[in-house]
């Protein structure tokens, strides 16, 4: 076993479902171009292709995957793909 990371820096065209404020659940919107439900979407067929999730650290396949809106901006939005909770506000 070993560790790996995917990461993806994308530009523009993200940012479905801006009327979700911090705290609130984000789901698929259900575009097949949406690049946020895109990486949502991966996230999923890793975790039913038998990956585990963890938050707690533990030995799991998957330890965090979030989608972060403008990471280096004032207002940064972060989407918690393995629970779906939405941290900031657009």
């Amino acid at each position: 076993m070993g560790t790996f990371r995917v990461e993806v820096q994308a530009v523009g065209g993200h940012g479905c479902q801006r009327e979700i404020k911090s705290g609130g659940a984000v789901a698929d919107c259900g575009q097949p171009g949406c690049v946020d439900c895109i990486a949502r979407r991966f996230v999923k067929a890793l975790k039913d292709a038998g990956a585990s999730f963890s938050t707690t650290g533990s030995i799991e396949s998957v330890g965090y995957a979030k989608l972060t809106h403008w990471p280096h901006g004032h207002g940064t939005v972060s989407d918690d793909l393995l629970t779906g909770n939405r941290t900031g506000s657009f």
